[in-house]
């Protein structure tokens, strides 16, 4: 499988936790444009998460890039302390594994955290709801789930007093927006001049209203709170008994909670023009005005929109939706150009 050597995680994982840990099996569960992720099951039952860069033209033909990124993202899963854990972030070479070695092409880097079996993804959950016409109790129950994490990890500040340095750290989180090497600009390079949905001059129209909008959010350094940075339903699961957990801490430590808040908002977006249902418009109306209620940030609706712009592309790719039609892209795409440069969430069909 991938040409992994479940010995040698084994081995890695034993001592990062210092207990025997043998792993016996591992599963393909997901592939996204910057990584594979696998589930290593172990001979005691107990679960792992093994997340692998891939290098394939976004941004991750630099290993030390790729370390940078996993790097980030398991210092983002810590800080909430919950279960499933973070584990670390394993660097192979042939020869050594006692100190971080040179890095080389053929340097292999993982990500592990824990992994819980018996759960259901968020986003399998939505594609079940296509046909729903109605918001119910258990539409309440799993947005609740979700609004508890959500500000719980958003309630986290950073420890600087100082509003020069949260200045910088909020501004930097604005520019990833447009220039994170996974982000805007990368998925931008997927298509073509004459794309039917997105060409060349609609491009450079795209990050100009992009621009426009986080300079509109510079320097709101009282908005910094901690955040996921890939916050949408493949990430958050359900256990049986309806509690929570998440994987795949990402991209932005800290930033506007609009940030997370625009990521999760933008499947409901989707499912909306996908489907032309408008219980999945009243789903995110729903959880907006939750999460409001329970933090009191009224400005979240217009700060949303700062992730947009990227959220929007990933969507209609050609890369990974070389098929999709053509009517659903474009209407999704002016959509989100409607809440970019409205710097609002608007449900436009």
């Amino acid at each position: 499988m991938e040409e992994i050597d479940i010995k040698r995680i084994s081995q890695l994982i034993s001592q990062k936790l210092n207990q025997n840990i043998e792993i016996t099996a591992i599963e393909k569960i997901g592939s996204g444009y910057h990584s594979d992720g696998f589930k290593l099951t172990a001979k005691d039952g107990k679960n792992f998460f093994l997340k692998k860069v891939k290098s394939h033209d976004l941004g991750f033909e630099f290993p030390e890039r790729k370390v940078l990124s996993l790097l980030i993202g398991h210092n983002m899963a810590k800080r909430l302390d919950l279960k499933p854990r973070p584990v670390g972030v394993i660097l192979t070479n042939q020869d050594t594994e006692e100190f971080i070695p040179d890095l080389s092409e053929e340097t292999e880097i993982y990500h592990v955290q824990e992994f819980e079996g018996d759960s259901i993804d968020y986003w399998t959950l939505l594609q079940k709801k296509k046909e729903k016409k109605n918001i119910d109790e258990q539409d309440i129950k799993e947005l609740s789930g979700v609004i508890s994490f959500l500000t719980k990890l958003h309630s986290i500040k950073h420890h600087s007093l100082d509003p020069q340095k949260l200045k910088a750290i909020y501004n930097d989180a604005l520019r990833n927006m447009l220039t994170n090497p996974e982000l805007t600009m990368m998925l931008l390079h997927d298509f073509p001049e004459d794309h039917a949905v997105l060409p060349i001059e609609k491009q450079k129209e795209y990050i100009s209203a992009i621009y426009e909008l986080i300079r509109k959010w510079k320097d709101r350094y009282d908005r910094v709170v901690a955040l996921h940075g890939d916050f949408w339903g493949t990430n958050f699961f359900f256990r049986k008994d309806n509690t929570t957990w998440v994987i795949d801490y990402s991209r932005i430590p800290w930033g506007d909670p609009g940030i997370d808040v625009g990521w999760w908002l933008t499947q409901y977006l989707w499912f909306y023009h996908e489907t032309k249902n408008v219980y999945f418009k009243d789903l995110g109306e729903k959880f907006l005005e939750m999460y409001i209620e329970k933090t009191g940030d009224k400005e979240v609706r217009k700060s949303l929109s700062l992730v947009m712009g990227f959220i929007g592309l990933v969507y209609i790719t050609p890369r990974f939706f070389p098929d999709l039609n053509q009517d659903l892209a474009k209407r999704f795409l002016n959509n989100i150009i409607e809440i970019i440069k409205n710097n609002e969430l608007l449900w436009k069909m």
